[in-house]
């Protein structure tokens, strides 16, 4: 055996080896790969074989034993050389050590081997040899390598269920449930913006209306239940989910709507919070006094869906008919059709952490709610 030759007489057998894919099949190749466990695909640190001995038998007894996973890789020669690595920069090494004992022996110079590594020196990374690697089947299922010719297909395969079946897995909701959503529909629109009011039905409107402002307030408390149903309604907002829109002018100082629903102790607030964040459910109260507050999350009406603003156009006040408060929103200026009904929320000022932002895009938009 001539080893100081090794470009003529070990010469490599193969493209790529044997390699072993996970549906059994086998692919001829160069480099023989049968299947062992590597997470790099096949790039091992240690050798596991040598040179034959004399009797021509390769001395692998001990990767013969083990299970074949992953890729082994072989470099073989006609006259029986025969090196058997986990990795080809391993088999690259031990053939290139194997020439140099052989030079060594036949007091030849050595060769030097300096910037050279096996994936060159056998092709495997010429453009010519990637083209075809690269289409052999399975490549797909290498998902850390980059492709430069035939980038695999994306398959529609169903992720795997863990439970077996859609029919047993935990359902879990997407979005918070709320039952006010057709409300904030792109299909209902508010009315249109008309500041210039039409001066024949409007005009006796605003003149009844005006005329009803002088009456007590007990008096226009009891007609605005009717009254509101007609002036305001609930639509899509531009500041937050759904607002309170005008449906008819509003004079200044008019009352526009009650703030109902159930009268509750301020200490019951934190509990009935908590219960509401559990659920998924909005809350909307609103402060009467220092031991009363309005719960109008369940059995409110549509004043809950007013929005803050900084310039607001509504101002809130609380009312006494027959011994009971009221919370009733008033109009602080004229409100033409159209238009979406603010007040300010006055929230104590709390530090930056838990700052809340404000949407309103007035001019002097103070930002924050608190």
């Amino acid at each position: 055996m001539d080893m100081g030759k090794p470009q003529e007489k070990a010469s490599n057998k193969s493209v790529l080896g044997k390699k072993k894919t996970s549906e059994g099949s086998v692919l001829p190749g160069k480099l023989v790969g049968k299947d062992r466990t590597s997470a790099t695909g096949g790039t091992g640190s240690l050798p596991v074989a040598s040179a034959p001995d004399q009797d021509g038998n390769s001395r692998d007894s001990a990767l013969d034993s083990k299970p074949k996973k992953g890729i082994i890789f072989e470099i073989c020669s006609e006259d029986g050389f025969h090196i058997r690595c986990e990795s080809i920069e391993e088999a690259w090494k031990s053939l290139t050590d194997k020439v140099q004992e052989a030079r060594s022996n036949a007091r030849l110079k050595e060769l030097s081997f300096e910037g050279v590594n096996g994936l060159r020196m056998l092709g495997v990374v010429h453009e010519a040899v990637v083209f075809l690697l690269e289409q052999l089947y399975g490549s797909r299922h290498c998902r850390s390598y980059r492709f430069r010719f035939h980038k695999p297909e994306e398959t529609d395969e169903p992720p795997i269920n863990p439970h077996g079946s859609a029919r047993a897995e935990i359902h879990h909701r997407r979005s918070v449930f709320d039952v006010f959503n057709f409300l904030a529909s792109k299909h209902r629109q508010p009315p249109e913006y008309r500041p210039q009011e039409d001066e024949d039905e409007e005009g006796q409107l605003r003149t009844a209306r005006r005329a009803s402002m002088e009456l007590p307030l007990a008096v226009r408390f009891k007609q605005l239940k009717a009254s509101s149903k007609e002036t305001v309604g609930v639509y899509r907002s531009p500041i937050h989910g759904r607002g309170l829109f005008c449906k008819k002018t509003i004079e200044a100082g008019e009352m526009v709507i009650e703030y109902s629903g159930n009268v509750i102790r301020s200490v019951l607030t934190d509990k009935r919070e908590k219960y509401y964040d559990g659920k998924g459910i909005g809350c909307y109260m609103f402060r009467i006094d220092d031991y009363e507050v309005v719960d109008a999350t369940v059995h409110g009406n549509a004043a809950r869906f007013i929005n803050h603003s900084c310039e607001p156009n509504c101002y809130s006040r609380v009312i006494t008919v027959d011994g009971q408060k009221h919370i009733v929103i008033f109009a602080s200026r004229r409100i033409y059709c159209g238009e979406e009904l603010t007040y300010d929320y006055k929230f104590p000022i709390e530090d930056a952490s838990n700052k809340l932002p404000c949407n309103c895009g007035a001019k002097k938009c103070r930002k924050f709610l608190n």
